[in-house]
């Protein structure tokens, strides 16, 4: 049984946390981005997520998924995942490298298609977010989350 002050402990570290701690703000503010990015792409029929991924093929045609799952911040099976859905949707090439076991990731042509469709609803939110926010402001925050995904080794 947890007492009253336990409660009251709680209650007030529960709010200190949700004001201080980095990765809830993070997080919290990521799902509400991909929301926004997400409904500007929707009638493209891909989600933010799958036009990052398309995006980061798009720049590095034929990459080996362990070249790609690294700036992406991702692992290899999440990433080989996500782009079994792409490649469902008949958007990604998965081929075999030279291992057996190495995948290698090219967009269709159908793919590419659909970036070029995507890219000015992508710009959209983009420049909505430099208004929103400033642009002084935003290369601040977009240089400070590159630092921080290059300084977090864990």
């Amino acid at each position: 049984m947890h007492d009253e002050t336990t409660r009251e402990d709680l209650k007030k570290m529960s709010r200190i946390t949700g004001k201080t701690c980095v990765c809830f703000n993070l997080r919290k503010a990521s799902r509400l981005l991909s929301l926004v990015y997400d409904q500007a792409l929707k009638p493209t029929g891909i989600k933010a997520t799958q036009f990052s991924l398309m995006m980061a093929v798009a720049g590095n045609r034929g990459i080996p998924i362990g070249k790609l799952a690294r700036p992406l911040g991702m692992d290899r099976s999440t990433l080989s995942r996500n782009a079994k859905i792409l490649e469902n949707k008949g958007l990604l090439e998965i081929e075999e490298g030279e291992d057996r076991r190495e995948q290698i990731f090219n967009l269709t042509e159908e793919g590419i298609s659909l970036l070029q469709e995507a890219i000015p609803m992508w710009e959209g939110v983009q420049l909505e977010l430099a208004e929103k926010m400033g642009n002084e402001r935003l290369t601040v925050l977009l240089n400070d989350l590159q630092d921080l995904g290059r300084e977090t080794k864990l």
